[in-house]
């Protein structure tokens, strides 16, 4: 007995922990803790939580690979268990060699491989082995997949847009960059018929049409404005 605790306490302890009841709950939780395989840092979060808090944290949606990783080591960067790095391990052998070519596993495929298997008897273990995450929620590459060909879809969307507003831009500039060239044909004309007149010539003389005509309706309104600057200059020029 430690000398820091009392001996009627002591004694109370040792008779509780021999009890029927107590050695109940103690086979209990030594079966329960078996069924885990390498234990995980996950806590009451499922994986799939657990991606989901993996993409708002790094805004990159995470392979299963990654979530198995991100469970699997503490804080300080060290597997949870033995069996766990064990896994690790043999994951990075894996991705390795399919770096290297060597081989043409799925993250799926080597998660099948590392995880370890479940025990007999225990909760959800009924065929003896615990269903795999990508059973339950399916594949983690295929989500990604998924995510970055929306995301895809809305850059194309928003690249889209911006040429829109860009080509609307230009045509503004080429049509006010017409209207000012008609603009200036129409006074140029108007002058050269005014002195051609003064020589004792005409402006049909040399096959050139009296009637100067806007080439589209949408000039309407900036007719009459030349016609009062062009009397204007009438007026001046007498």
């Amino acid at each position: 007995m430690p000398n820091f605790v009392d001996k009627k306490d002591w004694e109370w302890l040792v008779k509780y922990f021999g009890s029927e009841e107590f050695q109940k709950k103690s086979q209990r939780n030594i079966k329960n803790r078996s069924c885990l395989d390498a234990g995980h840092t996950a806590g009451s979060k499922s994986f799939a939580q657990k991606a989901e808090d993996m993409y708002k944290r790094d805004k990159v949606m995470p392979g299963l690979l990654d979530v198995y990783e991100e469970t699997h080591l503490t804080s300080d960067k060290l597997p949870v268990t033995q069996m766990a790095s064990d896994a690790l391990n043999e994951m990075k052998r894996l991705l390795e060699q399919r770096k290297a070519g060597e081989i043409s596993l799925t993250d799926e495929e080597i998660y099948a491989k590392i995880k370890p298997k479940g025990k007999r008897n225990c909760r959800d273990r009924r065929t003896g082995v615990s269903p795999s995450i990508t059973s339950l929620f399916g594949g983690f590459s295929e989500c990604e997949k998924l995510r970055k060909e929306a995301d895809k879809a809305m850059n194309e969307a928003a690249e889209a847009k911006k040429e829109a507003i860009s080509a609307n831009e230009q045509n503004k500039i080429l049509t006010k960059k017409l209207k000012d060239v008609e603009r200036e044909n129409k006074v140029t004309r108007h002058f050269l018929e005014k002195f051609l007149n003064t020589i004792g010539y005409n402006l049909s003389d040399f096959n050139m049409d009296e009637d100067f005509e806007e080439s589209n309706e949408e000039y309407d309104n900036e007719e009459d404005k030349d016609e009062e600057e062009i009397s204007g200059n009438d007026r001046r020029l007498e």
